[in-house]
């Protein structure tokens, strides 16, 4: 198989596996169109974000009732006391006493001369924990009598003060009616208490999945819309663009765009969408919960984040060469596998299954080493990101465990923070994992818009003339052509001239170019050199629609279509006249094997005919030029796979639907060639001589030669059509 692929040119090829943001903008503009869904969708994933982390930070309540002795709602009387003094109170000890472990230097104790270390108590001997509830529910300007081991105001009796709590903010205030709700520090109130954290938590963590649900839903609807809208665009962009972008290259690959690599972009936008919003959302969340409860240690693990971006970036630049690898394998096995099927007959007639194994088997060892390798890079990903985080986490657990025993941090928070980080890592090997997905999704994007932004037939030269039937002649001036990619012209210096009703037969040698010289008539393709007139207008200058509307083409592979006999009989056309179907049918003598098919002209034919015979196929094609009755009429080769008798019926037809056409007939055979008013006799691309069967084979040794070897090997009876 030709290893070629169907792309641009292989300079515009990247050379280097690079972040493609150009074709990453291209994909998301496309997704956008379908905003409003991708917004309910994203609004869902903010909101499953947020409930994420109010459960992460659930634990903390949890962790302070179970771990810690003042229970929760000794904590928060402490922490509402100490937000109205200013001041931050470690837990109370077993002597009543309450150190200081942090103040606010315009509080009062600190303009006292208290400091970190320094503590207080009630100054009539109650518990530290009534002396924290008075202090946290006592009225605004009401003042509480303490006692302290430290106090430098000559105005007040050493070891005494008396506090007077601020005001309550809104969120103190909150915190405040909250904690009226939560029963007693017995044993019985805290498993009360515990029963309704984790009911709450439950409800936080099933209400999430509900947001993340139908998140990941609607993400993924916009997104698949989105991909069929590529889907739609790269096909439309396919079937307008020049024949001469398929000259010569398998269409293996270009179907490997419409299945592999549309997949990859839909992979990668899954990813992205969905992952890369809802991962980073966690990530802050998270982030700012782990700030809120030691803001030392949590910058800390924030260092380590740079080490894992390089990981990312320089695995990304290898996924993504890999990948570009990987689709163009997958097109050459497609190709494989294609040719492999389709020409199944002669595979088995020639014994060559072992042979094609082999075949296929080398194309499918490139595309496991390219698959191999890609799962080696995906595979790393992960590992190596979580031996950065046990190294990381490793060094992080002794320096919290060393502040946790030197009573720096409560052990609640201990847990809780150590809660956070886990969850923190989470989301940061998820976008790892999204980093190469949407590396991926850029090859493939590359590969898809390489083909979509290739100029269509339209665009090549601008038309605005509506051509009518044909009225004078059609008009080869000084064509001359090569396929892309060939070293030698197709066709040179072709001059020609067709009149208006004429029917001409080209003939001459395999690969003479007798197809291609037909085939710039619709302009299939263009001439390098040279023009072609129809009734003097420059046909480059003339719209597509209205030039091959005045033309009939039957090709030598008779092109079949899955649907029903009507549907391939009345291709293309956007009103079906069934009387007329039926005698386009009659005239090519497809009608009598179109009745005799169990269920007729409403059958459902199989994809490219396979349930029809070569002969079958072609007498449909026929029909279908028949029906279109177009004033010009092009035969490649029409009955070439048809028998004798079946032949003769057509060429009557032909005979007399020929009349008052202008026809181009393309034969090897003299009975089909009879048809000609004139013959033109081409080699090598050019034209050596035109006239007529009896003239040509007087006086042309090559076309006497082709006669001899390939038609007959004496001129056409008198009075046969075309013949002089």
């Amino acid at each position: 198989m030709n290893p070629m692929l169907i792309s641009v040119d292989a300079k515009a090829k990247t050379p280097k596996a690079r972040f493609r943001a150009r074709e990453l903008r291209r994909i998301i503009a496309l997704v956008f169109r379908y905003r409003v869904t991708l917004m309910f969708g994203l609004a869902a994933t903010v909101a499953f974000a947020c409930l994420h982390t109010a459960s992460v930070g659930g634990a903390f309540p949890i962790f302070k009732l179970l771990l810690e002795e003042e229970g929760l709602q000794g904590w928060t009387d402490r922490t509402i006391a100490g937000a109205r003094l200013g001041v931050h109170f470690a837990p109370p000890a077993a002597d009543r006493r309450i150190a200081l472990i942090g103040l606010d230097s315009d509080s009062l104790l600190y303009r006292q001369g208290l400091r970190p270390g320094n503590r207080v108590w009630d100054a009539q001997g109650r518990s530290a924990a009534e002396l924290l509830s008075d202090l946290a529910h006592v009225g605004t300007g009401e003042a509480i009598s303490v006692q302290t081991d430290s106090v430098t105001d000559s105005s007040s009796q050493p070891g005494s003060l008396t506090l007077q709590p601020g005001d309550l903010d809104a969120s103190l205030g909150l915190l405040r009616w909250v904690a009226s709700f939560i029963p007693g520090n017995a044993d019985q109130d805290k498993f009360r208490t515990l029963m309704c954290l984790l009911a709450g938590l439950v409800a936080l963590i099933v209400l999430g999945n509900v947001f993340r649900y139908f998140g990941e839903v609607l993400i993924a609807e916009a997104i698949l819309r989105a991909m069929m809208r590529l889907r739609s665009d790269l096909y439309e962009r396919t079937l307008h663009l020049p024949m001469s972008f398929f000259s010569g290259k398998p269409t293996s690959d270009l179907v490997g765009r419409f299945v592999q690599d549309i997949q990859e972009i839909q992979r990668g936008m899954l990813s992205f969408f969905s992952k890369f919003i809802r991962e980073p959302l966690r990530a802050v969340f998270i982030l700012g919960l782990a700030l809120t409860l030691d803001w030392r240690l949590t910058l800390t693990v924030v260092v380590v984040t740079p080490l894992a971006v390089v990981v990312f970036w320089r695995i990304g630049r290898s996924v993504k060469k890999s990948n570009r690898k990987l689709l163009k394998a997958y097109g050459r096995m497609i190709g494989a596998l294609t040719a492999s099927l389709e020409n199944l007959r002669v595979v088995k007639a020639y014994t060559a299954e072992d042979h094609e194994r082999e075949r296929l088997k080398e194309v499918d060892r490139v595309v496991l080493k390219q698959q191999v390798r890609l799962a080696k890079l995906q595979a790393f990903v992960s590992p190596a990101m979580e031996t950065v985080a046990v190294f990381a986490g490793s060094i992080l657990t002794l320096w919290i465990a060393s502040r946790v025993l030197k009573h720096e941090i409560p052990v609640s928070n201990f847990a809780t923070l150590g809660v956070a980080l886990s969850v923190l890592f989470d989301p940061v090997r998820k976008l790892s994992d999204v980093y190469v997905r949407v590396m991926r999704s850029t090859a493939g994007a590359e590969r898809v818009f390489q083909v979509i932004d290739q100029p269509i037939e339209t665009e090549l030269a601008p038309a605005d003339i509506e051509l009518k039937p044909l009225e004078k002649s059609i008009e080869y001036v000084n064509v001359t052509f090569t396929y892309p990619g060939a070293e030698t012209p197709a066709l040179q210096d072709i001059n020609l001239s067709i009149r208006k009703g004429e029917s001409v037969a080209i003939v001459g040698p395999n690969g003479c170019g007798k197809t291609t010289l037909a085939s710039m008539l619709p302009r299939l393709f263009d001439p390098d050199v040279g023009k072609i007139r129809y009734d003097g207008v420059d046909i480059r200058k003339a719209t597509l629609k209205s030039l091959r509307g005045q033309v009939g083409l039957v090709t030598q592979e008779a092109v079949v279509f899955s649907g029903t006999p009507i549907d391939n009989i009345a291709y293309g056309q956007t009103s079906v006249d069934q009387q007329g179907v039926r005698h386009a049918a009659l005239q090519a003598s497809a009608d009598e094997f179109i009745q005799n098919i169990p269920g007729g002209y409403d059958a459902s034919l199989a994809e490219r005919g396979t349930t029809l015979s070569g002969g079958q196929r072609q007498r449909l094609a026929i029909a279908r030029a028949i029906f279109r009755n177009a004033p010009i009429l092009i035969f490649d080769e029409a009955t070439s796979q048809i028998d004798s008798e079946s032949e003769l019926k057509i060429q009557t037809a032909l005979r007399e639907f020929a009349k008052h056409r202008t026809t181009l007939i393309i034969a090897h055979r003299l009975s089909t060639i009879q048809f000609a008013n004139r013959i033109i006799m081409m080699d090598a691309g050019r034209i050596l001589d035109t006239g007529t069967h009896a003239e040509l084979f007087e006086r042309c040794p090559l076309y006497r030669n082709l006669c001899e070897t390939q038609f007959l090997t004496e001129p056409a009876p008198t009075g046969a059509p075309g013949v002089a």
